[in-house]
């Protein structure tokens, strides 16, 4: 018998930055840090969070760093 999966428990931070992202992807790093608003640690977490539970995805491009939903 397979274990349940349990669902994804975001915090109000990765939600925030989910929402950003369904309207806007892929969108510079930098310019959905700045719309969010937070501090760099709890920015940190959350976009961590977002990228470990494969939510998110981080590219390194030639013109710059960009953030995607997978």
């Amino acid at each position: 018998m397979k274990p349940e999966k349990k669902a994804l428990e975001l915090t109000d931070d990765e939600k925030l930055l989910m929402s950003i992202l369904k309207n806007n992807s892929p969108i510079d790093l930098n310019e959905l840090k700045g719309q969010t608003g937070l501090s760099n640690k709890k920015w940190d977490k959350a976009i961590k969070g977002l990228t470990q539970n494969k939510l998110a995805k981080v590219k390194k491009t030639d013109a710059g760093l960009f953030v995607s939903l997978m």
